[in-house]
């Protein structure tokens, strides 16, 4: 009060009840509040502000005073709004007073929308319709996409109207491996190129995890797939050694690891063609993504080698499925990546490989989704020695298996030429295994137990992106994709009601837990939608 009239306001002393609720979900951050409704006796300021009239300021709670403050008297001077005053005698005094609070009635809210007793009438009907269906031999199963916005930034445009921006990434892959932990053991990530719309320069992104029906291990050790935020030092050099030493445990030769090159012909030119007076770099180049472009690469150096390529393609030989490699000619001796921004994997030159009548490649088609499929082999018929000490037991690493290695010959086609490959790039300090395209889920579980073997020889976490592994009903997956304004989530099928409940009971506590919510409040208090996950 004291400090207000100091600096010209009017103010006074107020006497009341403060009433605290128990909060319906206890916050993440700060204070938890009390865990049973309370009332006590308290006091507080007010101070007058012109046009708003008197302000109760709480100093005691650091709060403005709220519909839990109940004024009983207010005055200028603290003692003169006691309820008792006077004078007495020294004597033996018992004083005791009891204040207690009940709630007459709760309304629905945003925090509790059902009773107890409406809630379990509603899980006893789920449970009812479960047993009708099965009665009737009728199988269903259910999926969603609840969304979900930040419950801090909620006035930031990627919260509101954008599809992306600089923070969902971060969310989406704290969500992903929280639901990980809870859902799953032994799960792989990949990060793919998501959807996109017309007016977006690039694909978005979308966040998967996959992992084995069977309850084998695709991944064993989460620690090898590298976080969003983990911090990393991941050098070319160091994709060169690591496409080396994977190329060995597939058994063919690592002399075909190719370098990608950025094509420095196309940047060069498109620094030549800039205003004179401005830089690569410079930030008044119209095309924020194009300056991002030319900055990259002018800052590393446009001769300087951005990754690692291994043609790649599983074949079948003496009934065995194996990895095949092959050499890839260029007229320029050099591969340089088609210009872009997106992972190298999705910018090889393909149509510079040797050409071939389309008629006589041999095609890759995927199995029909219809066809009966046997068990997967169990995980551990995946794992390899090390080729080093394969080498050293008289192992057969040095059978190593490339296609034929002839110069292309103008005119003559070339069928037998591999023609997908896996990427490695050191990419925000992380290395970023862009998986080729694969036709049966026996090779995408091979390849990966190779790639993470490998990830472990060489002390190294990995991000997988690249091609996800073909439909299959022996995989189960779920993601996390960006949508306008909210991060959604594609959870997995499942076939039963109370599987419903617990599905969505983990999945918004772990988003809640994540920073993560589902409804938004206006000014006034007033509840306001965000979308599907509300």
């Amino acid at each position: 009060m004291q400090l207000s009239r100091n600096l010209g306001y009017a103010a006074r002393f107020v006497s009341g009840y403060l009433i605290q609720l128990a909060s319906d979900i206890r916050p993440l951050d700060g204070p938890h509040g009390p865990t049973a409704d309370f009332t006590d006796l308290h006091a507080w300021a007010e101070i007058y502000l012109p046009g708003a009239g008197w302000i109760g300021l709480d100093a005691t709670s650091g709060l403005l005073a709220g519909e839990g403050h109940i004024p009983l008297a207010a005055s200028p001077d603290p003692t003169s709004a006691a309820p008792i005053s006077g004078l007495v005698e020294k004597c033996e005094t018992e004083f005791g007073f009891d204040m207690t609070i009940q709630r007459v009635r709760e309304t629905p809210r945003v925090t509790k929308p059902y009773s107890e007793a409406q809630w379990r009438a509603i899980l006893d009907t789920g449970v009812r319709v479960d047993r009708a269906l099965d009665r009737a031999d009728t199988r269903l199963t259910m999926g969603g996409e609840p969304t979900f916005v930040s419950a801090t930034d909620l006035d930031a445009p990627e919260w509101n109207t954008e599809a992306t921006g600089p923070t969902k990434r971060l969310h989406a892959d704290r969500l992903l491996r929280r639901l990980q932990t809870r859902w799953t053991k032994g799960a792989a990530l990949q990060h793919v190129m998501g959807k996109q719309y017309p007016g977006e320069q690039l694909p978005r992104w979308a966040f998967h995890c996959l992992w084995r029906a069977d309850g084998e291990p695709v991944w064993r050790d989460p620690a090898l797939l590298a976080a969003e935020d983990a911090a990393g030092d991941a050098t070319p050099a160091d994709a060169a050694n690591f496409a080396g030493r994977l190329a060995e445990r597939l058994q063919v030769d690592p002399a075909l690891v190719i370098r990608a090159h950025e094509d420095t012909h196309y940047y060069l030119w498109r620094e030549q063609r800039l205003p004179a007076n401005v830089l690569a770099e410079d930030a008044k180049l119209a095309d924020p993504l194009e300056r991002d472009r030319l900055a990259k690469v002018f800052g590393q150096g446009p001769h300087i080698a951005v990754g690692s390529v291994l043609p790649l393609r599983r074949a079948i030989e003496a009934g065995a499925r194996r990895w095949q490699s092959g050499r890839w000619f260029f007229r320029a001796g050099e591969m340089f990546l088609i210009p872009g921004d997106s992972p190298i994997g999705l910018r090889l030159p393909l149509d510079s490989i040797p050409w071939a009548d389309p008629e006589t490649i041999d095609p890759n088609i995927a199995p029909d989704p219809f066809a009966p499929r046997p068990p997967l082999p169990p995980h551990q018929s995946f794992l390899r020695r090390p080729p080093r000490e394969e080498r050293q037991n008289g192992g057969g690493i040095a059978g190593f298996r490339p296609v034929a290695q002839e110069l292309p010959v103008i005119g003559r086609g070339e069928p037998d030429a591999v023609r997908t490959a896996l990427a490695i790039e050191p990419r925000d300090g992380k290395l970023h295994i862009f998986l080729p395209p694969l036709f049966a889920l026996e090779d995408w579980l091979d390849l990966l137990a190779a790639i993470e073997d490998t990830a472990a020889e060489a002390h190294r976490p990995v991000v997988l992106e690249g091609y996800l592994p073909p439909e299959d009903d022996r995989l189960t997956r779920f993601s996390v994709t960006p949508d306008p304004g909210v991060i959604e989530v594609n959870v997995h099928p499942v076939k039963s009601w109370p599987e419903q409940v617990q599905q969505t009971e983990d999945l918004y506590e772990e988003a809640r837990l994540c920073g993560l919510a589902t409804e938004k409040f206006d000014i006034d208090g007033r509840h306001v939608g965000t979308g599907g996950g509300n």
